[in-house]
């Protein structure tokens, strides 16, 4: 009788004892001539019971409590509420940093603020030398460079007159300010010395008041009326232009 030489598939079959009777007799006959054959049923059979040991009684084993669905679904939640108590924090943060920010920034440009250092500014600009060569709006009339402002501003102050102490005009001058429009008159003596009377919209200076200051060579008095922030610039140490400065602000 010719022995049947068994398959792959039958030596597996053969490892994991799922031969019938009749077939495992022919494969247990086959291993004991085939030695070679026998020892690689042994390793199937030692790497199959390892396999075996190691996932042993799986079902022993409860999942992890984090990888519980609705354990997973809790700690996305919780995680979330800390996203959004984190971002609620970073942003009242940044508010209030932003807020204080500001007031120091705000503070910070009350302590520097000069009152109104343009008009001492446009005072060097323009009045300083040659100032009726300096004007847009040429006029020695009081009435046209007043009818002038009219045209420009909304119910301006009327022009002071300084003619009593020497001092005429001889122009106007348009000009932009960050805070709004602003106009300047010029006066000149004879001498050539030179008053700027300064006008502009009041921008942020919500409580702006009325008072005089010192820059350098210069005399700034300033005053709230109406629509319009109001100054006059001039000399500071001047007979003439004192008389004017007294009779801006008696007190000066």
């Amino acid at each position: 009788m010719t022995m049947l030489i068994p398959s792959e598939h039958d030596l597996h079959a053969y490892a994991d004892g799922q031969l019938d009777p009749a077939r495992r007799q022919d494969v247990e006959a086959y291993l004991a001539s085939h030695p070679d054959a026998a020892e690689e049923i042994e390793q199937i059979r030692s790497q199959t019971e390892a396999l075996r040991r190691r996932h042993a009684d799986l079902s022993r084993y409860a999942a992890p409590e984090r990888l519980d669905p609705a354990c997973v679904r809790k700690t996305l939640r919780t995680r979330r509420r800390q996203r959004m108590a984190l971002a609620a924090t970073v942003a009242l943060t940044l508010g209030i940093g932003s807020l204080g920010g500001w007031q120091a920034r705000e503070t910070a440009m009350r302590s520097g603020y000069l009152p109104m250092a343009d008009a001492v500014h446009a005072y060097r600009m323009f009045a300083a030398d040659a100032a009726a060569n300096m004007v847009d709006f040429r006029s020695s009339q009081p009435s046209e460079l007043q009818a002038w402002l009219n045209r420009h501003f909304m119910q301006p102050a009327p022009l002071p007159d300084f003619n009593a102490y020497g001092y005429r005009p001889v122009g106007g001058r348009l000009m932009s300010t960050e805070s709004g429009p602003a106009a300047i008159v010029l006066y000149q003596a004879s001498n050539g010395e030179s008053i700027l009377y300064y006008m502009r919209s009041p921008g942020r200076a919500l409580n702006f008041t009325h008072g005089k200051r010192r820059d350098g060579d210069l005399m700034a008095q300033y005053w709230k009326q109406g629509r319009y922030l109001y100054a006059v610039v001039s000399p500071g140490n001047t007979p003439a232009a004192r008389a004017v400065q007294q009779a801006v602000a008696p007190d000066a």
